[in-house]
This record gives C-alpha cells, structure tokens and sequence, in this order.
C-alpha cells in the first residue's frame, strides 16, 4: 500500500473548502477589470474631447490618447 502525498483530508472536502473562496476571487478580479476598464474610457472619452491645441499644450497628439489613458509613456525626446 502506497500513501499518496500524506493528506489527512479527503479531497472532497478540500476542494468544497476552497471553492468559494475561488468565486469570489475571481468576481473581484472581474470588478478590478470593470473598473479599470471605465477609469480608462473616462480618461480617453475627456481626453478626445479636447482641441488639438490643448493636447499640444499637454505633450499629446490624437494618436497617443489610448496609450496616455492606459498610463504608457513615450520617452522624453529632450533626452537625447
């Protein structure tokens, strides 16, 4: 007779043990996503509402919205 990893609990129970926990991890990984996902659009739907001039004053161009929104940055092209 062979012993298989030396648990003392059934795997039934373990695994109705920890199934709830799982749920709600990932309805907040879900929410966190959500709300991620609404920050972003907030930030690119008031971003494209400004002028081109606006943008300029700012460091932007229309192209770069999304990835500003999303927190990406270009690098400083004073640096070279």
């Amino acid at each position: 007779m062979s012993m298989t990893f030396g648990t003392t609990a059934a795997a039934p129970d373990l695994a109705s043990s920890s199934w709830p926990s799982a749920v709600l991890a990932s309805l907040k990984r879900a929410w966190v996503a959500y709300m991620t996902w609404r920050i972003e659009r907030a930030a690119v739907d008031q971003l494209a509402a400004m002028s081109d001039r606006q943008l300029k004053d700012i460091g932007l161009t229309r192209s770069e919205i999304v990835a500003a929104a999303r927190g990406f940055r270009r690098p400083d092209r004073r640096s070279r």
